[in-house]
């Protein structure tokens, strides 16, 4: 397994469009590819689906800490996501989380929060790593620390904020069938607050 380090557009602002920067996990023959992209300020949505984990024991798909809450979507077009949200403010709305993936197809991993801490600066300095796994319980992907909402004010009260970057995956032809889990350990460095975060998706032919 071979992992580049991600990037991000630091010229990005508020409610701009993200420019897409790579990086790709290799496992011998069978492949997994991501895209870690990094978007600008956009308010986002809160996951109403069941936790597809909940039943194994693995963490829900939304969680919260005290005011800091966050949620693991799979969304199928990141695109257009990002361009339905842009500059928009939303205390929740209801989106179905991508369940299925055919071979050749994608889906992008958001994490949707709202609550960070300010800092005496009154910024917040929130990250986040992302994990996806094969049906077997190996390790496909695994990220760095990448950017929730660092530097940047709070979201207004009330209302949830997509992160700035985020997780494109593609499942190709090599990867096995079966259901993939992904994973996000999100940290508000701020407050301290750690959140655990599952959700999942079945690859199919």
């Amino acid at each position: 397994m071979r992992s580049m380090p991600p990037a991000t557009n630091r010229r990005a602002r508020d409610g701009g469009h993200p420019r897409r920067v790579a990086q790709r996990w290799r496992s011998g023959a069978r492949t997994l590819a991501a895209l870690v992209l990094a978007g600008g300020a956009l308010a986002a949505f809160a996951a109403s689906n069941d936790p597809p984990g909940a039943s194994r024991g693995e963490p829900a798909a939304q969680q919260s800490a005290g005011a800091f809450s966050a949620a693991l979507i799979l969304a199928r077009d990141d695109q257009e996501l990002l361009g339905r949200w842009s500059g928009a403010r939303h205390e929740s709305v209801d989106a179905d989380s991508v369940r299925s993936i055919a071979a050749g197809g994608r889906a992008s991993a958001f994490v949707v929060f709202g609550g960070c801490a300010p800092d005496a600066s009154g910024r917040c300095d929130v990250t986040m790593r992302l994990r996806v796994k094969r049906p077997d319980g190996t390790t496909a992907a695994a990220t760095p620390p990448l950017e929730v909402w660092q530097h940047k004010a709070p979201p207004a009260a009330r209302t949830l904020q997509l992160s700035a970057q985020y997780l494109k995956i593609e499942v190709e032809p090599s990867d096995p069938a079966g259901r993939y889990v992904v994973a996000a350990d999100v940290k508000d460095h701020v407050s301290g607050a750690s959140l655990q975060l599952a959700t999942s998706f079945t690859a199919t032919r």
